[in-house]
């Protein structure tokens, strides 16, 4: 009996043992997690806070670093894994920018239904927001985004390496870009955001054709420091430059923690020019950047008298806010003023850029997008009154990041910035040519001698569609408008509707599931709506017609959401009916 006591105890002990050993663990792991995120050390962070998972311990917190540690990387996928459990178990406790955060991660991987719905819990919680009421006023971005008349054909330039290329500007006969590629001959530093070397300048020349760099080469080494340097604008006669570096000094407050104070890298704009001999100077920081916070991608109003930068200095609307400030003839500057919030969210908008015609581009998740940055257009900036955002679309825009675009003296040729997955590296740069589309018409429609079978009994609740044996009535994707063959079909309605007067119908319509349901639902309301008036206009008496239309309601086979069917599948669902409701 003493001996069993014995082993029990000792049993006992040993399980306490274990657990502390256990919880000592986890308390050391977290605790060097959240040192390398607190020191901005992703990619480590990650490591660490993944063997913590391993051990069973979960909590807000750690949810919160693993995705946040993702997201500030842009690597939406993992970040929505993350952001999913974060909110699936304490979605009720924690900050509503996380469900902007999750939806932003959602569209990144094309999950844009779900997206939506987080995107409307986070509108409900956050009538204010700006991002809320934006999304609120463009349920349709995603037909919006990609119905420009103005369409483009981009490439990935062959030069592109498997590190990180971004941030084009143009210099004389060259483009000049950030790298963070490797050199075989040189040292170089690595950085522990990303765990990539440190961005240097490089220069090409381009191929007036294609677009893409060769003769790729360090730009001036004046200008390539031990740190960051990227995104160069220069004044028109070329003299003088700036750009932005980074520093390692300072510290701001966490977003989502005002209490925590981190110390991490700031970016900051130099500015050089050139001297009486030809060379440039050394460059120097402007005198309203500031260790606390960021000044970053600047650029150059037409005449040079004002510039745009991004910046998180205090007193902004979002995490990264667009701020103009007057050029001096002496080279002073004015006092930075913030853009408002025509332009600026709570969200980032940054990578500012003003054409040869005025319009301003920038990039922004705040407004309304695909995923990740995408890039906007503001026609005829100089006028704040008639400001008005637009989404570029497809294909500049994508899923990831786009941004730092610049564009030539016409507007039709460019470049931007992307690390959408079909990259080589990070971020690629990617060239872009305007092509003139016209938009999409209601095609012509031909007539043909209408041939019906035989109809021996028309009774009510049938589908004239089955009573005729007409080929189904589609539409194609995200459209609203008669097809030529769908047109063939529907003029057999009419003749037996021409034939038969007292019949009454109700035109159903069904969408397949892409795109939100709501939005489904709309569209099919159109499609409805459409295939009512083609019969009207071909003389059928309008109170003999009425119409409904279902969305995704009644899909006919498996393409549900989140569901792989191929475009022949989809089109099943797309489809008309015509019930007759009284004969």
């Amino acid at each position: 009996m003493k001996m069993k006591k014995s082993f029990k105890k000792t049993l006992v002990l040993g399980i306490i043992l274990v657990l502390n050993v256990s919880v000592f663990s986890q308390n050391r792991l977290l605790k060097k997690g959240n040192e390398q995120y607190d020191k901005y050390e992703y990619i480590n962070a990650q490591n660490t806070y993944l063997k913590v998972v391993n051990t069973g311990f979960e909590s807000s917190e750690l949810f919160k670093k693993l995705g946040n540690s993702y997201y500030f990387n842009s690597q939406f996928e993992n970040a929505s894994k993350w952001y999913k459990r974060l909110l699936e178990k304490y979605g009720t406790i924690v900050k509503t920018e996380y469900f902007f955060r999750y939806a932003q991660t959602l569209k990144a991987i094309g999950n844009y239904k779900e997206a939506d719905l987080y995107m409307h819990k986070f509108s409900r919680l956050n009538p204010e927001d700006n991002r809320a009421q934006l999304f609120l006023k463009k349920q349709n971005y995603l037909k919006d985004t990609n119905s420009e008349v103005e369409k483009y054909r981009v490439k990935n330039l062959e030069m592109n390496s498997s590190f990180t290329d971004f941030g084009t500007t143009y210099y004389g006969d060259y483009i000049l870009f950030s790298s963070s590629r490797k050199e075989e001959t040189s040292k170089q530093n690595i950085h522990e955001w990303n765990k990539e070397l440190y961005l240097d300048f490089y220069k090409g020349k381009p191929d007036p054709e294609t677009g893409d760099l060769y003769e790729i080469e360090k730009w001036d080494h004046i200008f390539n420091s031990d740190l960051h340097e990227s995104t160069p604008v220069f004044t028109k006669n070329k003299k003088i430059v700036y750009f932005t570096r980074n520093n390692e000094d300072g510290g701001s407050y966490d977003k989502l923690n005002q209490q925590r104070r981190i110390r991490t890298d700031k970016l900051k704009i130099y500015r050089a020019s050139v001297n009486a001999r030809g060379e440039w100077t050394e460059p120097e920081p402007l005198p309203f950047n500031s260790d606390s916070y960021s000044i970053a991608h600047p650029a150059l109003s037409n005449d040079g008298k004002k510039l745009y930068f991004s910046s998180d200095m205090p007193g902004g609307k979002g995490e990264s806010d667009i701020y103009e400030v007057e050029v001096n003839s002496d080279g002073s500057f004015g006092v930075p003023t913030n853009l408002g919030s025509k332009i600026n969210t709570e969200g980032k908008e940054t990578f500012p850029f003003i054409s040869a015609n005025n319009d301003l581009y920038f990039s922004s998740d705040g407004h309304v997008g695909l995923g990740g940055l995408d890039i906007f257009k503001v026609k005829s900036f100089s006028d704040s009154d008639t400001w008005k955002v637009e989404n570029v679309g497809k294909p500049i825009n994508s899923r990831a990041d786009d941004f730092a675009i610049i564009m030539n003296k016409d507007s039709k040729k460019g470049y931007f910035s992307s690390n959408r997955k079909e990259g080589k590296g990070k971020d690629d740069i990617y060239s872009f040519v305007r092509i003139e589309i016209k938009k999409k018409e209601e095609p012509k429609i031909k007539k043909d001698t209408v041939v019906l079978p035989k109809i021996t009994e028309i009774k009510k609740g049938d589908d004239l569609g089955k009573t005729l044996v007409l080929n189904p009535i589609y539409f194609d994707f995200d459209e609203s408008f008669i097809r030529p063959d769908a047109a063939i079909e529907l003029d057999k309605i009419v003749t037996v509707l021409k034939k038969y007067p007292s019949i009454k119908i109700q035109v159903r319509s069904h969408t397949d599931s892409r795109a939100i349901w709501y939005y489904n639902t709309a569209l099919s309301k159109r499609r409805a709506k459409s295939t009512r008036e083609y019969l009207i206009k071909n003389g059928i008496n309008r109170n003999r017609i009425t119409s409904r239309g279902y969305g995704e309601s009644r899909l006919l086979n498996k393409c549900k959401d989140y569901v792989y069917c191929t475009e022949e599948e989809h089109q099943l669902n797309r489809r008309s009916e015509f019930i007759v409701i009284e004969k």
